[in-house]
């Protein structure tokens, strides 16, 4: 039995694919970065592929690996492979817009949002919507591309400019904004159960709450302090990677918001994911604004978790193919 690993971020992938080759024999890493596949599915050589990749833009990524997933993810399924978190799953991780459709059909509270592709359609969408108003791209991740408006005037000098980043795919969201309790919450789970679920602290003017290292889409050697980020006004990403201890805590989610992930995941069509939620100050009640199909581990798992998050999904693995443990 082969099974491919798909991945495209070493620093979330190291730790988990040396776990899963001492635990499963067969697996074959498959970077996307230096995806290339023949066609014709009588060659594909997998029985079964984990997916373990985000599509997140970054510097050193050409953009059209975004698409050339899509495909070869579609075309494992074409080729009978067993998919863990195939394509289904990939498409609505990486759309916004997407996203809102779920937790619309499923009766959740979530930031309004209009989606664009016109940066001039931005405007009427956000007097639409009401400010301050997010705009972001409709493929994004790790806070890649966010801005906020705190008036009209604001969003239509950045149009004017066309200061908008709408992505790699030039589609894009106005998003309500959500003032927040002060945390993001994370809910990760396998399946039907909870794996593992963590707060940290919202910064003004910060959108990256990844809770991996090496996530940040800027160069990871420029690392600031808040004050700086403040005074000289520049946009760093909020990560781990540049985190003051402490930033993220371990949480006990009410058992209505896991059951209303496992909605969202399986609604997603994934086997394994997170969802990332604020508590809306307004309503007092979680507000769900993000689904991420590749479960990318919190750092340093082991002694924030009390167990090795890497082993515990390579478990949720081997069940779900069906191979010893």
């Amino acid at each position: 039995m082969r099974i491919a690993f798909l991945y495209e971020h070493p620093t979330w992938s190291d730790q988990l694919l040396t776990v899963l080759q001492r635990r499963i024999p067969g697996i074959v890493p498959v970077n996307v970065a230096e995806l290339r596949f023949d066609t014709d599915t009588s060659n594909c050589g997998f029985s079964a592929a984990i997916n373990r990749i985000n599509i997140m833009p970054s510097a050193d990524r050409l953009p059209q690996v975004v698409f050339q997933t899509q495909h070869y993810l579609s075309w494992l399924e074409q080729s009978g492979v067993r998919m863990i978190n195939g394509a289904r799953a990939h498409a609505i991780g990486s759309s916004k817009a997407m996203q809102n459709g779920v937790f619309s059909s499923l009766n959740l509270a979530y930031p309004n949002g209009i989606a664009i592709y016109r940066q001039e359609d931005a405007i009427n969408a956000a007097e639409q919507i009401g400010y301050p108003a997010i705009v972001k791209p409709n493929i994004g991740g790790s806070g890649s591309g966010i801005s906020l408006y705190q008036n009209r005037a604001e969003l239509e000098q950045a149009v004017q400019i066309k200061a908008l980043d709408l992505g790699v795919d030039r589609t894009g969201i106005v998003q309500q904004y959500i003032r927040s309790d002060g945390f993001v919450y994370r809910v990760e789970v396998l399946g039907d159960a909870l794996f593992y679920s963590i707060k940290q602290p919202v910064v003004t003017g910060e959108f990256n709450y990844c809770a991996a290292e090496g996530c940040s889409t800027d160069d990871p050697e420029q690392t600031v302090s808040t004050e700086q980020r403040a005074t000289e006004g520049e946009d760093f990403d909020f990560c781990v990677l540049n985190n003051d201890a402490g930033g993220i805590q371990t949480h006990n989610p009410a058992p209505t918001v896991v059951d209303n992930v496992v909605r969202i995941i399986k609604a997603s069509g994934a086997d394994f994911g997170g969802v990332e939620y604020f508590i809306d100050t307004g309503t007092g009640q979680p507000c769900y604004y993000d689904f991420n199909p590749y479960s990318n581990f919190v750092s340093d798992g082991e002694n924030l978790l009390g167990f090795s998050p890497e082993e515990r999904f390579t478990d949720f693995v081997c069940h779900i193919l069906n191979i010893g443990r």
